[in-house]
């Protein structure tokens, strides 16, 4: 997917003047971390990023859903700018009642009481959109690992959700292991042993995000296989994204 993309997108910012150096605008902690990351270079990237996906890149997790998220939701692709291109923002489970949210996140606005949407992260968008549209990361496969306890929900999202316009989170992942059924656990050195099998990727060239709030898979990861990782217990940040860098970088020194 990787140089289709970056071709698609260059000409998608040009055209629509949206380039990722003017998401931060406004937010200074989006701006710090953005030049934190230029003593990032292309040299210095793991060879995959894997990401959890229940609060870590969305919210609700999916078992909370009292069915399929089946319904896309529209919405600004760019959280930053509320003018910026519409696209498929969340999947909507249809004609139910959400659950209580304890976590806080106004759900971008998009689900009305009586719904239940799944929707990123706003940190975790912009995250995405900085792997999508940053030609830098060219060559850095994009993973998922997850112990969602419903993968067919998780998988209905990954092929909906949109990062950029016509590019949705499936485009972007070159690997998944989802769900805790057949080699599969809910502990995560499953999923990387399968996520390493499948793309030959040594263990120590990876970088792990995970919200850790269930178990701590990013110190299981590290202690058992040597995967960098960083913990995102609120739902990940955009300076988490570049904190993860500049970790993995240091420890390949």
């Amino acid at each position: 997917w990787l140089i289709f993309c970056w071709s698609y997108l260059r000409q998608a910012a040009s055209e629509s003047h949206h380039s990722f150096s003017n998401m931060g605008k406004g937010s200074s902690a989006a701006a710090a971390a953005s030049s934190s990351c230029n003593s990032i270079g292309k040299d210095d990237l793991p060879s995959m990023i894997v990401f959890d996906l229940d609060d870590c890149l969305w919210t609700p997790e999916m078992h909370e859903l009292s069915g399929m998220p089946s319904i896309p939701v529209d919405g600004p692709l760019d959280p930053s700018d509320n003018m910026s291109q519409l696209g498929t923002v969340g999947m909507k489970v249809p004609s139910r009642r959400r659950r209580g949210n304890s976590k806080g996140f106004d759900w971008g606005g998009y689900a009305h009481d009586d719904e239940e949407v799944v929707e990123l992260y706003p940190g975790a968008r912009l995250v995405l959109r900085e792997l999508a549209m940053n030609p830098k990361y060219e060559g850095v496969k994009i993973a998922v690992a997850s112990t969602s306890l419903e993968p067919s929900y998780s998988r209905a999202c990954i092929n909906g959700i949109e990062i950029v316009d016509g590019v949705t989170m499936k485009d972007m992942i070159s690997y998944s292991q989802i769900g805790r059924e057949g080699q599969l656990t809910s502990r995560k050195t499953t999923h990387f042993k399968l996520l390493q099998k499948q793309s030959g990727i040594p263990y120590d060239e990876m970088l792990f995000f995970d919200d850790c709030n269930w178990g701590d898979h990013v110190g299981d990861l590290q202690n058992s296989f040597g995967v960098t990782g960083i913990r995102t217990p609120h739902g990940l940040q955009l300076d988490e994204l570049h904190r993860g860098l500049e970790k993995y970088k240091n420890r390949r020194k």
